[in-house]
């Protein structure tokens, strides 16, 4: 299972050259959304690592070669979902770098602190993201599954956008006031627990549809 993932991190170190390029523009293009900018960069990094790896993969044929040898396919698919986690710990250390060097040169962008409550959310909206695309390409292969992904995420990540919009300024926030009311009357580790089981579950669902339609491919 190393190797597997040590294979998406080797065939991607050309591309994590330019994941701080990523990053930067996140900062940039977010000014105006504070905490979320850690969110945003977190999610756009690693789901976009997550593609490029399933694009390799399939140019090169890799899920041939791996069915040849003796693994078993529960092995493939778990060291995805370990990648997505990996390339999620880089995205963090990039956006660290970039806020430091920021302050450090003075330069004129809003930068916000690593939060506990970033990172929660960019890993929900991530698995959310993740969960629901493996299933699909471990089922269908990555050209296949090409114009559903496009949908996937630009409709999570701006539909999400606008549903929190629309429950902020709608005139009856009842539900939006009950949510804050729940989570204000916890504490803080209280939600990150409550929140971090919620995850914990889509990944187990998510990762027994890849097997079950990744055992059922042929190659």
């Amino acid at each position: 299972m190393f190797n597997l993932v040590l294979k998406d991190l080797l065939v991607l170190k050309k591309n994590f050259l330019f994941g701080i390029v990523y990053i930067l523009i996140m900062i940039v293009a977010f000014q105006q959304i504070g905490g979320s900018m850690l969110a945003a960069s977190i999610v756009v990094f690693s789901y976009m690592m997550v593609q490029l790896a399933c694009a390799y993969d399939e140019k090169n044929k890799a899920d041939i070669l791996l069915n040849s040898l003796p693994l078993n396919r529960s092995t493939i698919v778990i060291a995805r979902y370990i990648s997505t986690f990996i390339f999620t710990a880089i995205s963090i250390v990039y956006y660290l770098l970039l806020s430091g060097l920021i302050k450090v040169l003075h330069l004129p962008l809003k930068v916000y602190p690593v939060s506990l409550e970033g990172i929660l959310g960019a890993l929900f909206a991530l698995i959310l993201v993740c969960g629901i695309y493996l299933p699909i390409f471990f089922k269908m292969g990555y050209i296949k599954s090409k114009l559903l992904n496009f949908v996937l995420f630009f409709g999570v990540f701006f539909g999400g956008a606008i549903l929190l919009q629309e429950l902020i300024t709608n005139k009856d926030q009842s539900t939006l006031q009950r949510v804050v009311q729940f989570l204000n009357e916890q504490s803080t580790m209280q939600v990150a627990v409550e929140i971090s089981a919620v995850m914990i579950l889509l990944l187990f669902i998510s990762f027994m549809f890849s097997l079950r339609n990744y055992k059922k491919r042929e190659f």
